[in-house]
């Protein structure tokens, strides 16, 4: 069903594509401060999600990995040198080889997702193509979101990700789709997959956050629809996430381990009820909260924004 939404690309032909059009240079000073958000983290031993996908990282925030069968390709990095070197070193734990990764797909320009890739290139795979979107790629390059901004970030961008594009790579088929609000440039992706041998469309939406002022939650409640648009189209039977928690890691475990259901599997019907509504529910629990910020205008004056009526 990918192959009915947009033409596939490879990754070269994308990267001339993308280059084709104007983009600001890397900026080693951007308009803010730099902080360091070094954190404790629990490290995580790497799982298999599906037959050709695991997932690598730490209590904070990890990546998924796919075999494409023509090299791996990793979405996100870690948050800095030292997550990067513990997802690097979980290849091997599961039988892959951290040097065959040819596409380092960042989902929005926040630390804890763009982070590992300096190690990467350095330390693991030099040769690998780096993506992200065009507008996360030039928000870093300005005045990136401060709260969510930290070195080191990548130098270089091979693809700068329109919303639309897919990119094809081996058997692997990579929709990226905007979904601003949890980021500016924030994507979610559809890519194919497989559960023992059955086909699988996965879904995957990107950023979980939702921020307590008007403009970005009622973006980004907007972006959820905008995604489903697609997901229904493409019929989405599982999803996943690289922010998980350690009881949804155990869950995917046993299903490997005894042959509990799969946890991240579902009928394409079914898949509104058991994904997206999650991150509505997100939104509703943000703006209910208590705690939304004003919209400041251009005179000083916080602009009030109604609640809507609550959504059952």
């Amino acid at each position: 069903m990918i192959d009915q939404l947009f033409k596939p690309v490879t990754p070269v032909e994308a990267a001339a594509q993308s280059k084709a059009r104007p983009y600001l240079p890397y900026n080693p000073e951007p308009a803010i401060s730099k902080i360091r958000k070094d954190r404790e983290v629990q490290l995580i031993e790497p799982l298999k999600v599906f037959d050709n996908v695991w997932w690598m990282g730490t209590s904070a925030v990890g990546v998924l990995v796919i075999d494409t069968g023509d090299g791996l390709m990793m979405i996100d990095s870690g948050s800095n040198n030292g997550e990067a070197a513990h997802i690097a070193q979980s290849f091997a734990r599961v039988g892959l080889d951290a040097a065959s990764v040819k596409l380092i797909v960042v989902s929005h320009e926040h630390y804890d997702h763009y982070g590992g890739v300096p190690y990467f290139l350095r330390e693991v795979c030099p040769d690998a193509m780096v993506a992200m979107s065009r507008v996360g790629w030039n928000l870093l390059q300005t005045a990136p979101t401060e709260f969510a901004f930290s070195e080191p970030r990548p130098s270089k961008i091979d693809i700068l990700i329109e919303d639309g594009l897919c990119l094809k790579m081996g058997d692997t088929k990579l929709l990226s789709i905007a979904t601003p609000g949890h980021s500016a440039g924030c994507l979610s992706f559809i890519f194919n997959s497989a559960l023992h041998g059955e086909a699988l469309c996965v879904g995957v939406m990107g950023g979980s956050a939702v921020w307590p002022n008007f403009p970005e939650a009622r973006l980004y409640e907007n972006s959820i629809e905008y995604f489903k648009l697609y997901t229904d189209m493409a019929g989405c039977n599982a999803f996943s996430a690289v922010h998980q928690k350690a009881d949804d890691l155990d869950k995917v475990r046993a299903h490997w381990d005894k042959g509990t259901p799969h946890p991240w599997a579902c009928r394409a019907e079914d898949y509104d009820a058991a994904y997206l509504q999650g991150f509505r529910d997100k939104v509703q629990n943000t703006i209910y909260s208590g705690n939304m910020q004003p919209y400041m205008m251009p005179n000083g004056a916080p602009e009030g924004s109604p609640l809507p009526p609550r959504k059952r």
